[in-house]
């Protein structure tokens, strides 16, 4: 993954195409069923989304059926010496959270701007079309 980033390739896509490359390279010796490898990508997958916790993430992440599994290989990542900021220790406590202090937890995130948890920034439509749709129309209603 490190070495496709390197070459540019952002981070998801690396991760995907190094997935693509490992299990290609382990069904040459094995024979590993689909029923298998979709879900082994999809917990790899969930690796770079667990980071982003802002807004609704947190809890759509929390409610994705693989979560569980996810979960758990962070924790494996981590107790193999990976360092990962406290993130496992965060999802475990935003696990064991009511809804409030859920939403403390995403708050504490936003305050501390570290960008953890957050996404790209989204461009905002400009109002021009919607100001000539209402213009066209009102226009339209005095003929």
């Amino acid at each position: 993954m490190l070495r496709l980033q390197d070459r540019g390739m952002p981070p998801i896509p690396a991760m995907q195409e190094a997935a693509h490359e490992l299990i290609a390279e382990q069904c040459q010796r094995i024979a590993i069923p689909k029923r298998f490898t979709m879900p082994i990508r999809e917990i790899w997958d969930m690796q770079e989304r667990l980071p982003r916790r802002s807004g609704k993430r947190a809890d759509l992440l929390l409610d994705n059926p693989r979560f569980r599994a996810g979960y758990d290989f962070l924790l494996l990542r981590e107790s193999a010496g990976e360092q990962t900021d406290g993130l496992g220790e965060w999802w475990t406590d935003y696990q064991d959270a009511n809804d409030s202090e859920r939403r403390d937890m995403i708050r504490d995130l936003a305050g501390k701007g570290d960008g953890v948890g957050e996404g790209p920034k989204k461009r905002r439509r400009s109002g021009t079309k919607r100001k000539r749709s209402a213009a066209d129309a009102s226009g339209a209603a005095g003929d």
